[in-house]
């Protein structure tokens, strides 16, 4: 589970990015952590970078399926 200090640098989301599934292979449209919803390991992945093909593999716990967990957020310039 992704962990944090200084809370005041969080905020609590409920927008749409965060109920995706992402399967190995896919570009990403945000950065941040990304969490294996079979086994729970976490990922950081950048700004439509290619979600890792070879990271990891469980034959008996079932698919590779990404789920973004705390996006990085990018200022407009």
């Amino acid at each position: 589970m992704a962990k944090y200090k200084y809370p005041h640098h969080m905020i609590q989301s409920d927008v749409t990015a965060f109920d995706k599934d992402w399967m190995p292979g896919q570009i990403t449209l945000n950065a941040g952590i990304y969490r294996c919803r079979t086994c729970g390991d976490e990922i950081v992945v950048g700004r439509r970078q290619q979600i890792p093909t070879a990271h990891h593999e469980h034959a008996v716990l079932g698919p590779v399926v990404w789920q973004l967990l705390v996006f990085a957020q990018e200022h407009p310039k």
